[in-house]
């Protein structure tokens, strides 16, 4: 007596054995046959029939719920290709291992014959190759579209799905596309009246880096930071730069309202020269850091003079020390 505990690959040789055996066999009754049928199912192909009754009547209706549920000819197929595609190692040297291998592809072969396909066994099997790539819900649609048929869908079917829903894609990626394009706010003021903007809509969002082009502020420039104090003040004066943010010059500006770290004066700090002051020819002080400035260093008579009365090496040590803390300070800015 065969036995069938829901596998697959194994209903259909389960099934034209019991057949031959039991359900065609005249000399039993039917209340005789469902006993059979109940002992051959096994785990889960017998819960199919675990709330009917055994009676004469019950058997036609326990075989007729167990072949609709198991007798699905694609769902056959797909096992057994799958199954060829899951071929056993061959170990060196090992005839067992290789027999194994001729076994395993020769029964699902035959099985495949045995189902009378209506497309050929490459079709299945490409068929198969091509869904495994597939996303979920791709195979999904592609399942639902096929469940109700008879034969087995062929390549060309399922190349023809897959181009129509590649169409349908590509659609809407140009839709939705066309819809981030077009989506622009809309203003909240009515037709006709004037609303003055801030002076900010003015200033990019990226600001440039006047001395090596790149997308950060100026006094956060490696290229800036390395350079002499003079230098950096002839550099902002030849590119028109404002004295306090280091900024160029652009019509309605606000300027920052920070001031220099060593003397609270209204000039960057890394402006500042770290000199000591010396009277003049009629007794006045000379003081040579920058002064206040509300709009773009020009051109203009004034010079800043640095004095190196200080020995050379102290002048270096101390001006790296304020390079350093003046960069620390402005990188948290």
């Amino acid at each position: 007596m065969p036995t069938f505990e829901g596998d697959t690959c194994n209903w259909l040789h389960y099934r034209d054995t019991f057949e031959a055996l039991i359900v065609n066999n005249a000399t039993l009754s039917n209340v005789q046959k469902f006993h059979y049928l109940i002992a051959s199912l096994k785990n889960e192909a017998k819960h199919v029939i675990n709330n009917l009754q055994i009676t004469n009547e019950n058997f036609l209706v326990a075989w007729k719920l167990v072949t609709q549920r198991y007798n699905n000819k694609q769902l056959i197929a797909m096992m057994h290709a799958k199954h060829l595609y899951q071929l056993p190692q061959v170990r060196k040297g090992d005839s067992s291992s290789m027999r194994q291998l001729i076994n395993h592809v020769s029964s699902h072969m035959n099985a495949l014959q045995a189902l009378s396909l209506n497309v050929p066994i490459q079709d299945l099997m490409l068929n198969h190759l091509m869904l495994a790539t597939l996303d979920p819900e791709t195979q999904r649609e592609w399942v639902l579209i096929t469940a109700s048929y008879i034969d087995i869908p062929s390549t060309t079917e399922l190349l023809t799905f897959l181009e129509s829903r590649c169409k349908a894609l590509e659609l809407l990626q140009l839709t939705q596309t066309l819809k981030m394009s077009t989506s622009t706010p809309r203003s909240s003021h009515p037709v006709g009246i004037k609303v003055s903007k801030p002076s900010y809509t003015h200033v990019a969002t990226k600001l440039q880096c006047a001395l090596c082009k790149d997308y950060y502020r100026l006094f956060k420039c490696d290229k800036f930071l390395r350079m002499e104090v003079k230098q950096r003040l002839n550099h902002v004066k030849q590119s028109k730069l404002y004295l306090n943010c280091l900024q160029p010059f652009v019509k309605n500006h606000t300027c920052s309202k920070q001031v220099c770290f060593h003397c609270n004066k209204k000039h960057h700090t890394l402006l500042h020269l770290n000199v000591q002051s010396r009277p003049n020819s009629r007794g006045s002080t000379n003081h040579n850091a920058p002064t206040n400035c509300k709009g773009p260093l020009t051109n203009s008579k004034s010079t800043i003079h640095e004095q190196s009365s200080a020995p050379q090496k102290l002048a270096h040590t101390a001006h790296l020390r304020a390079n350093h803390r003046i960069k620390h300070f402005w990188l948290q800015q």
